[in-house]
């Protein structure tokens, strides 16, 4: 996993100096833990270590902001990389479960425009990330199934087609 993303981190590098294109990292949430009427559920051990394992993963990829739902859950997940950072991450309410379309297209926008120069990670939920995936201009659908917290998606931009994504398991 360590090759593909120095191998990915050169490329960026590359689009960086060629095009001046951001990098968008979008990621659900880590595991959690089940609670009945509970719609802010904390993470469960396993989420607090996937938590860890992201930001070691992502921590040298120049991420220089970072985006929440405000939910703990998201909110815990970007936690161990805004340290390592020192970021102070973004809230967008609008993108928590079962964001409007709307939502998504804004924040898609607001990407596109308030952040073309950076390397943005957003952590989202299981609807939001496909969501966003296609509004960013994506054509492929994507499913994450409500029992996988192990995706995390790479999108470069491009300006005349639709983004290259990688798809990636940590």
């Amino acid at each position: 996993m360590r090759r593909i993303i120095i191998l990915f981190a050169s490329l960026l590098c590359y689009v960086g100096l060629a095009e001046a294109q951001q990098a968008i990292f979008l990621v659900r949430h880590g595991d959690t833990v089940r609670q009945k009427g509970n719609p802010d559920v904390p993470l469960s051990e396993s989420g607090e270590r996937r938590a860890l394992a992201l930001a070691a993963l992502l921590k040298e990829s120049g991420i220089n902001v970072i985006y929440t739902t405000g939910l703990q859950r998201t909110v815990k997940t970007a936690e161990p990389l805004a340290g390592l950072l020192s970021i102070e991450p973004k809230v967008n309410p609008q993108l928590r479960p079962r964001a409007k379309p709307e939502d998504i297209d804004q924040f898609a926008n607001r990407l596109r425009t308030e952040h073309r120069q950076d390397i943005v990670l957003a952590v989202l939920h299981s609807g939001s990330v496909p969501a966003l995936i296609k509004a960013l201009g994506y054509p492929t659908p994507i499913k994450i199934p409500e029992t996988e917290f192990d995706n995390l998606f790479a999108i470069i931009p491009r300006p005349e087609s639709a983004p290259t994504v990688l798809r990636l398991r940590y």
